[in-house]
């Protein structure tokens, strides 16, 4: 024998229960913002519980001084259109209800319009009124209820509650979106950080490398090549290294500006400390002395080896000239002076030795190395 679902009588207290326990389903699921499904439960099951004819919810509008008519249950169209925004100076018993925070009952002649009964209580949270809740009747009067307002201010406190989880959880949420924002930007802000400092240690590199090399053939310039001089040395009397210095001057140099102009002699100077640079190894330095004069510091490279470098660079520089545009002059050569660092020697002597070479080079004919002890 199948069992009939037992439905209880509007007004009830098993109605009522039944009514508030739906609604607390409701709400256990809801824990997200859209607490529409919460307005729906809450008129619906106050409507059944009390036998009402419909049921509405009204919100307050601060800036307009009004209550707005957010969700309605079995509403007509004219009491929706009647009551869609309500003045909150006007004599509606929502509007009455809010201003004062009290439930409010009409009855029969008391009823507005056409009514046989309004039921309106506060809905309130945090002491804060947030706006009303109102069951209509159409109908025959509804019978007397001690328990009626209580009841529906129980609806209203869970809505109430249910407005305030969500506009909690929004906060949070937007508060959390903040966060994400910020980190996001944080972020942003510290790869462009990474970024500028990448560049500014690029551009201090490039400004380094520019204060100490020259401009036109990308070579030590003369200050940085002394420092690093100065250096070699200490080192090589610490360690008991040999060291080796080549001053390198470029023949006839003016007949190369004469005919090529002083783009051909700026071709000549690049090309010719490219091959230098490219002929020693990487421990080697080679600089620009001034003009066209160069120089080259063989670490650890005794007097003989160093004759042997300084001679290959010579017939280097004689062979590679002969290509354009230089061949039109039939290439060109370069002197150089040897010198080798000995004991009591500093610096300046060891650059006035190489120095000596060098014009004896250039004043024996030019295009050759002179060592200098061949000096002595």
């Amino acid at each position: 024998m199948s069992k009939r679902k037992h439905t209880a009588a509007p007004g009830s207290l098993q109605a009522k229960q039944e009514a508030l326990k739906a609604l607390t389903r409701v709400m256990a699921q809801r824990v997200e913002l859209d607490v529409v499904p919460v307005f729906e439960v809450s008129l619906r099951q106050s409507i059944r519980a009390l036998g009402a004819s419909m049921a509405c919810l009204h919100l307050e509008d601060k800036p307009r001084q009004a209550l707005n008519l957010v969700h309605a249950e079995r509403m007509s169209p004219r009491w929706r259109q009647r009551w869609r925004r309500l003045s909150l100076k006007g004599k509606t018993p929502p509007a009455r209800v809010h201003t004062r925070g009290k439930p409010l009952e009409l009855i029969g002649s008391a009823a507005p319009g056409q009514l046989s009964a309004v039921a309106t209580v506060p809905i309130v949270g945090a002491e804060v009124p947030l706006g009303t809740l109102s069951l209509l009747w159409t109908g025959p009067q509804p019978s007397p209820d001690p328990d009626r307002l209580d009841f529906l201010e129980a609806v209203a406190h869970m809505v109430a509650l249910a407005i305030e989880h969500a506009g909690l959880i929004s906060e949070l949420i937007d508060r959390l979106n903040e966060l994400r924002m910020l980190k996001e930007q944080e972020a942003q802000r510290s790869r462009e950080l990474t970024r500028l400092n990448r560049q500014l240690e690029e551009v201090n590199r490039r400004l380094e490398e520019l204060s100490i090399t020259d401009e036109l053939t990308g070579l030590y310039n003369r200050r940085h090549f002394l420092e690093r001089l100065h250096h070699e040395i200490d080192r090589s009397r610490r360690l008991g290294h040999p060291l080796c210095l080549i001053m390198a001057d470029l023949d006839h140099f003016k007949s190369i500006n004469d005919t090529l102009g002083h783009q051909g002699g700026d071709l000549a100077l690049i090309r010719f400390a490219g091959w230098l640079r490219g002929g020693v190894r990487r421990i080697d330095l080679v600089g620009r002395y001034g003009g066209e004069e160069f120089v080259v510091l063989l670490v650890d490279c005794a007097l003989e080896q160093g004759a042997t470098v300084a001679e290959k660079l010579r017939r280097m520089v004689k062979e590679r000239s002969q290509a354009p545009p230089f061949d039109a002059l039939g290439g060109f050569t370069v002197s150089m002076g040897l010198a080798a660092l000995r004991e009591g020697m500093d610096a300046d002597r060891l650059i006035a030795a190489a120095d000596q070479a060098l014009y004896q080079a250039k004043r024996q004919g030019r295009d050759r190395v002179i060592v200098a002890t061949s000096l002595e």
